[in-house]
């Protein structure tokens, strides 16, 4: 009889082992990266690059910029940008307009700093226009950063509901924190930058990137333009980029990607998006860069500017402009040439012309700190009125043509800008006019033109004399303007910038300030504090009042606004800030004060018993039961005044008035 065989399990067995081994191998440098990872959190070891920190006021919590996210873009320039002041709420009220604004130094209000930005201006603005509505701007601008940054931040924020979002970005595409022609640059690859800012979270690449650049240090890798000179230089000395060249076309084709994946995220999550157009000072700042080192300009054409200077400088513009016109023939792409040109147009009355000739300069300047009319077109063919069936969510803001409106035969210059491209107070006011005449047409907050039309009755001139920049808020954008120009590229050779007269006491403020020894509050604080002791009312007035509108959340400011206003007797006004205060933080001052200003006594009972309530020290709760027994008296509620009185007598026996108002209570009672 054949017997039947029984297969041995030793085959498959084995197979399942050498699957399982297989997997474990694969999975094992997995584990072990994320293992290392979760000890380096533990551990604290890196930076917390979150976009936003969490704050509890008053019970209720708040999102802040994070000062240290600027972790994301810098790394090899010792560089920390500030951070924007301005809290929102995590939870967003159905009933708030909520704005993000994005971009660069101009998005952040240089050189006055976030209460010279554009974004205080718009919120100011739209809440003159809009008394009844909650509406937040929050500035999310950070200096030296360009369209990766804008890219990276706008990602993270439609959890947070926003409405509209603002951009105002481009001057620091190549040179920028990750740009391609920044010492910050990691890589030309867009997808590899990309890939960098996903990365730069864990703390395991934070650790090779820090013990590269350690290694890189003590080689002596980094250059001297990383290590010193102003910002500008560090990140951009030597780093030259001719119109139209392979390194140009790649930075405008990585701004417009950027540009346009921002776009589908906007309408992906149906945010409205506002691009604004770059403006820069075309009439006042000669081109950095006109030939490059490596370079050699032909005699001929460095001849003919030669002769055309030696014209230009006897009055002899027509002749001056025919050599440069000759010179141009031979080589049209020099920036310098374009701007003696445009100079003889501008004097012989040719403003269209020179117009031409001064973009021209700027366009084919070799140093790229002013961006090119290229970048604006890519900003001006995302707006939806081009594309027929769009959602009207994506709208190009032509700032450019506003200062252009503005300026002097439509030429842009020092009138409006600072130096090459920052903007005067004026031009950070027009800039948020401009955005906020957009909100109109695309009819954001409310929906109609008429109620537009009816609300928008602002005197302009009324608002701009009422705006919260201070003197010291002006000395420190001086001052710090002067540091800028004093240096590459405005001068070859850097020169000492002038001490302050000691003597100057806002001066002595403002220097502290722009030196980072102080913070803008305590900056602030110190300014109003010296002109108490001087009795100037009317600019301690103005320091509290920029505080309050900068630091909302800050209760003191509130309070002491209040005081001044008691001071000068504009107890309306008192009492109008002493309410808002209460939204912030609820203090005795605040409803004791409410319930002395109060005329009508059922109004100072409210807010004295919330007075008393909140009342801790014996002093307090004597002084304010006194208070709330004189108006329960005045509201007829004898026997409340009675009770009152006696608890006042209870914690301070001694407290002469409150016997003296409790005789004539009960003297008088029948």
């Amino acid at each position: 009889m054949k017997q039947t065989q029984i297969k041995s399990p030793t085959a498959p067995t084995q197979k399942t082992k050498r699957r399982v081994f297989f997997l474990i191998t694969i999975l094992l440098p997995f584990v072990l990266v994320m293992l290392l990872e979760v000890i380096l959190r533990l551990s604290g070891y890196g930076s917390d690059l979150s976009l936003f920190s969490e704050e509890v006021f008053n019970g209720k919590p708040f999102l802040v910029m994070n000062q240290g996210v600027k972790g994301r873009y810098f790394s090899r320039v010792d560089f920390t940008p500030n951070t924007s002041p301005d809290y929102f709420e995590v939870t967003k009220p159905d009933s708030t307009f909520r704005i993000f604004c994005l971009g660069g130094s101009t998005t952040a209000g240089f050189p006055y700093g976030f209460v010279g930005s554009f974004s205080t201006y718009l919120r100011d603005r739209l809440q003159m226009l809009f008394p009844d509505k909650k509406i937040e701007v929050i500035n999310l601008g950070m200096t030296a950063t360009n369209s990766f940054t804008v890219l990276d931040i706008a990602k993270e924020l439609p959890k947070y509901r926003p409405d509209l979002l603002i951009v105002y970005d481009g001057h620091n595409e190549f040179y920028g924190a990750l740009g391609i022609a920044s010492h910050e640059s990691f890589a030309g690859s867009r997808w590899v930058t990309k890939l960098y800012l996903r990365l730069v979270h864990f703390r395991l690449f934070q650790l090779f990137r820090n013990m590269f650049s350690h290694g890189a240090a003590l080689v002596g890798m980094k250059s001297a333009e990383q290590q010193s000179g102003t910002m500008m230089e560090r990140l951009a000395k030597g780093q030259y980029v001719p119109y139209g060249s392979d390194m140009y076309r790649h930075g405008l084709e990585t701004y417009k990607a950027n540009v346009e994946e921002l776009a589908a995220l906007c309408r992906r999550h149906s945010i409205s998006l506002f691009l604004g157009a770059q403006v820069s000072n075309l009439r006042d700042q000669p081109p950095f860069v006109s030939v490059s080192e490596d370079y050699k300009s032909p005699q001929a054409t460095d001849s003919l500017l030669l002769q055309g200077k030696t014209f230009s400088a006897d009055d002899a513009n027509t002749k001056a402009l025919s050599m440069f016109e000759k010179a141009l023939a031979l080589d049209s792409t020099r920036a310098d040439l374009h701007f003696e040109a445009a100079q003889c147009l501008d004097t012989l009355g040719r403003k269209r012309e020179a117009l031409a000739g001064y973009i021209k300069a700027r366009d084919y300047d070799m140093l790229r700190f002013r961006t090119s009319s290229d970048f604006n077109n890519v900003l001006r063919e995302m707006d939806d009125d081009n594309h027929p069936g769009a959602e009207k969510l994506i709208t190009f803001v032509d700032i450019e043509r506003k200062f252009k409106a503005n300026s002097r035969d439509s030429l842009i210059g020092n009138n409006l800008i600072l130096e090459h491209l920052h903007p005067n107070a004026r031009g950070y006011f027009l800039i948020a006019k401009e955005y906020a005449w957009k909100m109109h047409l695309r009819k954001l907050i409310v929906h109609t033109d008429d109620e537009w039309n009816t609300r928008d009755m602002l005197d302009d001139e009324k608002l701009w004399d009422d705006r919260l920049l201070t003197e010291l808020d002006e000395r420190c954008a001086q001052r710090r303007t002067q540091m800028l120009k004093s240096g590459w590229p405005f001068r070859p050779l850097s020169v000492p910038v002038p001490e302050v007269d000691l003597k100057d006491t806002i001066g002595v403020i403002a220097e502290q300030l722009v030196q980072g020894l102080v913070t803008w509050e305590q900056a602030h604080v110190t300014a109003a504090e010296h002109y108490a002791r001087r009795g100037d009312l009317s600019n301690v007035e103005r320091e509290y009042k920029a505080l309050v509108n900068q630091i909302p959340q800050n209760v003191s400011a509130y309070l002491f606004l209040a005081q001044v206003y008691l001071r000068q007797n504009k107890n309306m006004e008192a009492a109008s800030i002493l309410v808002s205060s209460l939204d912030v933080e609820k203090t005795v001052f605040a409803y004791r004060t409410l319930g002395m200003l109060a005329l009508e006594p059922p109004v100072a009972i409210g807010f004295l018993e919330n007075a008393f309530r909140l009342s801790s020290s014996q002093r307090d709760k004597a002084e304010t039961g006194y208070m709330l027994a004189d108006a329960y008296v005045r509201g007829n509620q004898r026997k409340k005044a009675v009770q009152q009185l006696e608890t006042v007598l209870a914690i301070n026996p001694r407290f002469q008035p409150a016997k003296d108002l409790l005789t004539k209570i009960t003297s008088a009672t029948p």
